[in-house]
């Protein structure tokens, strides 16, 4: 199997609670980090709902006039808005990973 390296920038307090959380389960930072990178994939794999740019577009179309948007203004703020609910999606699915990792 070919493996292939990325860096990962994480604030202190994370790589903090990540350090010992693997150190809890007797594995190295990389183990826990492909493991949490495996389970959000396949999260995201298993997603049913996803939210097209067209349709963000369309929902997001009321409170963009409510904002004074332009029509060509809407796609950018569509971009922002998509980009926050998978990072939040994101944050979620990795919390709950690292909660049911956790020792009892």
């Amino acid at each position: 199997m070919e493996i292939k390296r990325i860096t990962i920038r994480v604030p202190p307090e994370l790589h903090q609670r990540l350090s010992q959380l693997a150190a809890d389960r007797s594995v190295s930072l990389n183990t826990l980090a492909v493991e949490a990178l495996e389970a959000y994939t396949e999260s995201l794999a298993a997603e049913q709902e996803r939210f097209p740019l067209r349709q963000l577009s369309a929902l997001l179309a009321p409170a963009a006039e409510a904002a004074n948007l332009t029509e060509e203004e809407l796609p950018g703020y569509a971009r922002q808005v998509r980009r926050r609910i998978w990072q939040e999606r994101y944050e979620k699915v990795v919390q709950s990973h690292l909660h049911q990792q956790e020792p009892a």
